[in-house]
């Protein structure tokens, strides 16, 4: 088993990275114009990793940040953050990031494609010192559309390392299985056909439907196994002996976060304490999953309907 794990306070990381005085005045640069019009709408020019690259530039981002922030580190030791994030090291923009949120507000724990397994005693470690020594409110399991780690799991690329494809596995195992429609759809498409005998080997597109949804289906099989064999389970029964009114205020929920508009969206998964009300989740809910039948005896073959891949792979 192979831990590609870390448990960590973000910090605000707005004030990491500032514009070089020249970027202040307005530009006539073309080239520059075009590249600034096309990035995401999340990140602009300011988050731009072109000119981050080396410890000295680590070095001067903190002397910024201690310069412009000023975080009170007795405020934030006594305080406790409200939320734990199980992540993915490919995410490239923090959950403090993504949901505006004041430093010390956020802890995470990442790892590849945001797994939970109660095999992986990081995760559960971490997890148990969240609970009992942060006092988290609630655990979010957050995938993002586009990993890496998914689109890994769905191409068994060459280039990724035995310790990689290994930790990927479960997701490939819940590929190969899963009768969801968007997904047996580019199951069946990346097959060996006439021209192609190795099938498809290239990756997806990140915004193609199959891949979303094995990256959905992989952040509810999280939850999943976090709500069968957990700490969690232990920790309710625990809270509940604990407090006369009730077990253990903790909440589990399962998010994904699209990189090219910013939403996050709610998977419809969440649970909590037995008999407790789980609290409002104002995210958009993405549409109920359906599932393919087939015909027993032609498992390879879509029932009552046939799809004109063309030539987008």
């Amino acid at each position: 088993m192979i831990m590609l794990t870390s448990l960590e306070v973000w910090a605000h990381p707005l004030a990491l990275h500032a514009l070089p005085a020249a970027h202040d005045a307005p530009s006539t640069n073309t080239e520059a114009l075009q590249k600034r019009n096309t990035q995401s709408p999340l990140s602009g020019s300011v988050n731009s990793t072109a000119g981050f690259r080396t410890l000295q530039e680590l070095y001067e981002g903190n002397m910024k940040f201690r310069q412009n922030v000023r975080l009170q580190a007795t405020r934030l030791i006594d305080e406790a953050p409200s939320f734990m994030f199980l992540g993915c090291v490919d995410n490239r923009l923090s959950p403090s990031t993504i949901f505006n949120a004041p430093a010390g507000s956020i802890i995470s724990h990442n790892n590849i494609a945001n797994q939970y397994s109660s095999k992986d005693p990081s995760a559960d470690a971490a997890i148990a010192h969240a609970i009992e020594s942060m006092h988290v409110q609630h655990i979010i399991i957050l995938g993002h559309y586009g990993c890496k780690g998914v689109e890994t799991a769905i191409t068994q690329s060459n280039t990724a390392s035995r310790l990689v494809k290994s930790w990927v596995k479960p997701i490939s195992d819940l590929y190969s299985r899963t009768r969801r429609t968007e997904i047996v759809k580019l199951r069946d498409s990346r097959l060996p056909q006439r021209g192609k005998p190795n099938g498809v080997t290239t990756a997806p597109a990140a915004d193609d439907a199959g891949f979303r949804a094995l990256v959905e289906e992989n952040v509810k099989r999280g939850v999943n196994e976090l709500r069968k064999h957990s700490i969690l389970t232990k920790a309710y029964a625990w809270g509940a002996k604990a407090d006369k009114n009730g077990a253990l205020d903790v909440f589990v929920h399962g998010l994904v976060y699209d990189e090219t508009t910013g939403e996050v969206h709610d998977l419809n998964v969440s649970f909590g304490p037995p008999g407790k009300k789980i609290p409002t989740i104002p995210f958009n809910a993405v549409a109920a999953a359906k599932n393919i039948q087939r015909d027993s005896d032609r498992p390879g073959i879509t029932k009552g309907k046939t799809w004109d891949f063309g030539n987008s792979h």
